[in-house]
């Protein structure tokens, strides 16, 4: 085309350099923007020499030629920002990130992509805001700040709409989740991508969204879907000549056929990978090919060859910044030289990957990212503690036991609450869509709810065979997981979100100044010790430390028999007990204790009356009460809390109210749940106490015994009975020092959040309600006691983390709870409570003291362990 004038050859200059810059013919549309320059520079078009100037300088970038660029477009942004064009300066900025990253320069990149975000935002440029919060999501990403790119991905994904990066950012964001733990969330949004993908007919996100899915299957051990995956992500990328990712799925299907014991498949498909990486100049798939082939070494018994390739890969992860590589390699170092039995040398390895680990750890926020984070780590943490107990540092064992167990939780109760009812009127549309998403979906839970337990009502779907509802029980985990992710979204959009801090937690010497009275941190009272537990797979760790003492009192058990034999006795324990009516054999009792307690007890001053118990795993749900050494129970000898971390004991003591003789108590007891009952309703296996929702004959009984006695306090007491406490409860909670509730609850171990105290109309107050829509809190509040059905029980994840009803009471501001770790019956569970307040409003005893009074009554009564010993006391006072 032959131009007419200065304007139009300009113009026609700029689409030429325009479509080489889509073929990236480099050199091509580097000529064709020196003419349109050119051009605007004659005509004074300076917004166009600005644009012309940035597309040249990523045409300079693309033949290697950074500084040149580099010059480009700070030309470019500086006559942008002089003429106030927000698109201009936003996509400068951009593409001087890209150079940023280029050279390594992560922070530089983080600022300018930031700085983009900005202007474009401000001008709606859609395309750079989508482009720039993708990019950053990927930085975030390799940095390991995992909760940072899950974030920028989403908003990607709200900037582009149905465009043709959607497949791209949905992968982003599942492997951003994968890498959180949030394994099953992941793959969903992988067959996301892949179906976007496939509607693009774009065959190499196809073959990543089958590839990444792969992994998701890999680390929940499903191998035979994992192959699947890879297998077919291979297929996918042989008509494509970018073989980068064709190196990695070797790699990772090696990955699978080793954990299937085909060491001879997996070496040379890892040799394969590498090869092909070293051609390619592909640093992160060459240290990960180096990592699989360390592993095969290792699994052949070689482990001087297994450390020399994780060495490689280390080295190689550290030259690159792979944050979440050199994590993985550095643990893989310390493992071989565990072997090799180089303690030092894999202690120092351990020590590195435990602290980037936490940095990781540190970047997440939201609570239910951070549980299942920490689930990652757990195999790291148990290595760690292993290498220190061979090497003979006990004190840095325990410590690291520390540092593995219920870190989320210790967040959640040191930072303020985020109430996300503040956001609905922010004058945001993505926060307004985010609002009502979050309303829709608690309208969806609650409807869920209210069928389990009332059947269907007006407008629900009618059902064959009994009452109930098309909706299942497999929805109430696929609502939750729906309904904390918006959640979570807009707890980042909350200005209190950012102030959020990672707490450390308690060394050692801060242990031992629990009881020194030291500046910042409480005392605990001279009689109390604190014994701490690590279960694993291959050891239980035990160790007790008190007033005074120089070095913990352990106790090792290594050995897999006895190991065995301990959980089978568990087993035993928790069905015998927990079944009314079956009295569980002294032998048993007596055997949990000899290998739970009998070591760390032999060790323990004279002067110890009572213990704080830090649980791990199963142990959650032992009552160590009924634990018996030949002559008593334990709950004789001593008083007893538990806490999921001892580092919560400065939390906690500083968040309880000074006791006083003025407590106000308010009294909720429900005996009639007949409302329940006016349909003859069917209740869900999964959710219904063994109880039911029967009438409780002796709860009224119960709530008026503690009013009465606690109506003699200066503080007084309120009675709340039945229907008034549907109501009142929520309403007056934050009134009143200690709440008493009485009535029936329920456990949902598929999905913790679901599990609460029933009301008289059948309706549940769940944890969701408590933890994330704030339904209870309580600044005044000294003890809650639930005197109903498995309150006290939680599902407790692989990183120590407890999910239920006591999660959230705690996180209500509630400092002590009294909780029950089974169903209970109704008499004995009022005698109880009653023999419980008499002793603690006597003002003499502590919380924990005072139940251990009620529990030694109800055993020199010979009443049968199910019904005295599942009441505990979950705090420290």
């Amino acid at each position: 085309m032959v131009a007419t004038n200065l304007k139009e050859q300009m113009e026609i200059a700029s689409n030429e350099g325009w479509d080489a810059l889509e073929r990236g013919e480099w050199a091509g549309a580097e000529l064709a923007y020196d003419t349109a320059i050119k051009a605007a520079r004659e005509l004074k078009d300076a917004l166009a020499e600005a644009l012309f100037r940035s597309y040249r300088g990523e045409a300079r970038r693309g033949q290697g030629r950074a500084d040149e660029a580099r010059t480009d477009i700070e030309h470019s942004l500086a006559i942008a920002q002089a003429e106030n064009c927000l698109q201009i300066v936003a996509h400068s900025q951009f593409l001087l990130s890209e150079l940023d990253t280029d050279a390594g320069d992560d922070s530089k990149a983080i600022d300018r992509l930031l700085k983009a975000l900005d202007a474009a935002l401000e001008c709606s440029d859609i395309t750079t805001a989508e482009v720039s919060f993708g990019k950053l999501g990927l930085i975030y990403l390799d940095m390991g700040w995992l909760e940072a790119a899950s974030e920028c991905f989403r908003q990607a994904l709200e900037q582009s709409g149905e465009g043709k990066n959607r497949a791209a950012w949905l992968g982003n964001l599942g492997q951003a989740l994968a890498e959180m733990g949030q394994l099953e969330e992941s793959i969903d949004y992988y067959r996301q991508a892949l179906e976007h993908a496939k509607i693009t007919g774009d065959e190499k996100v196809q073959a990543k969204c089958m590839a990444s899915e792969g992994l998701s299957h890999f680390h929940q051990e499903r191998y035979d879907q994992a192959v699947d995956c890879f297998k077919q992500a291979l297929t996918l990328t042989q008509t494509d000549e970018d073989q980068t990712n064709k190196s990695t799925w070797l790699g990772n299907l090696g990955n699978v056929y080793l954990r299937l014991g085909q060491n001879e498949e997996a070496s040379q498909l890892a040799q394969e990978g590498l090869k092909l990486a070293q051609k390619l100049k592909d640093r992160h798939a060459e240290a990960a090919h180096l990592d699989t082939l360390g592993d095969c070494f290792l699994d052949k018994g070689d482990f001087e060859q297994a450390l020399k390739h994780y060495s490689s890969a280390l080295e190689i992860g550290q030259a690159i910044s792979d944050k979440l590589g050199e994590r993985i390699y550095l643990s893989n170092v310390a493992r071989a030289h565990k072997r090799l039995g180089n303690s030092d040398k894999a202690l120092a390895a351990f020590r590195q990957a435990i602290e980037i680990f936490d940095v990781q750890r540190s970047r997440i926020n939201a609570d239910s990212l951070k549980t299942s984070f920490a689930a990652t780590g757990q195999n790291l943490y148990r290595d760690m503690i292993h290498a220190c107990l061979d090497a003979g540092n006990r004190v840095e064992a325990l410590e690291y036991v520390g540092r593995a167990k219920s870190r989320a939780i210790l967040d959640l109760l040191r930072n303020s609450p985020i109430d996300i009812t503040e956001l609905d009127q922010v004058n945001d549309k993505s926060v307004a869509k985010l609002v009502a998403r979050e309303q829709e979906l608690s309208k969806q839970i609650g409807r869920l709810e209210r069928i389990y337990w009332q059947g269907p009502v007006d407008g629900d779907a009618p059902t064959s065979g009994h009452r109930g509802s098309t909706v299942t029980a497999d929805d109430a985990p696929r609502l939750y997981n729906e309904w904390r992710e918006v959640v979570d979204q807009l707890k980042r959009r909350h200005r209190n979100y950012a102030t959020m801090v990672a707490v450390d937690t308690l060394n050692f010497g801060e242990l031992r100044d629990l009881w020194g009275g030291v500046d910042k941190l409480p005392s605990l009272p001279k009689e109390t010790a604190i014994v701490e537990f690590f279960l694993s797979d291959e050891f239980l760790f035990i160790a007790a430390v008190w007033s005074g003492c120089d070095e913990p009192a352990i106790n090792i058990v290594l050995d897999s028999k006895e190991l065995a034999g301990l959980l089978s006795d568990i087993s035993d324990f928790l069905e015998m007990s927990s079944t009314e009516g079956w009295e569980v054999p002294l032998s048993l009792c007596k055997r949990l204790h000899q290998r739970l307690m009998g070591t760390v007890c032999g060790a323990l001053p004279d002067f110890v009356k009572r213990l704080i118990l830090v649980p791990h795993g199963v142990l959650h749900r032992v009552p160590f009460a009924a634990l018996h050494d030949g002559t008593n129970y334990l709950i004789e000898r001593y008083a007893m809390s538990y806490l999921p971390t001892s580092s919560l004991i400065p939390v906690l003591a500083a968040s309880s109210p000074e006791q006083t003789e003025d407590l106000s108590y308010l009294v909720s007891a429900i005996s009639d749940y007949s409302a329940t009952r006016d349909d003859g309703i069917v209740f869900s296996s999964r959710l219904r106490s063994a109880a039911g929702l029967e009438d409780l004959s002796y709860t009224l009984e119960e709530g008026k015994t503690v009013h009465t006695l606690a109506s003699k306090n200066a503080g007084g007491s309120r009675l709340l009975t039945n229907d008034q406490v549907k109501e009142g409860l929520l309403t007056m909670f934050s009134d009143y020092s200690v709440v008493h509730f009485a009535g029936h609850a329920v456990f949902n171990p598929e999905e913790p959040l679901a599990s609460g105290l029933v009301l008289a109309d059948g309706s549940i107050l769940t944890a969701a309600r408590i933890l994330q829509d704030n339904a209870l809190r309580t600044k005044c509040g000294k003890l809650l006691v639930l005197s109903a059905c498995q309150t006290g029980v939680n599902v407790i994840t692989n990183g120590g983390e407890i999910l239920g009803l006591a999660r959230a009471l705690m996180y209500a501001g509630m400092p002590n709870l009294i909780l029950s770790l089974w169903e209970v019956a109704d008499r004995s569970t009022a005698e109880l409570m009653q023999d419980f307040h008499n002793a603690w409003q006597a003002g003499k005893v502590t919380i924990a003291e005072a139940l251990a009074e009620a529990q030694r009554k109800a055993a020199r009564e010979s009443q049968p362990i199910h019904a005295w010993a599942p009441f505990i006391h979950l705090g420290i006072e």
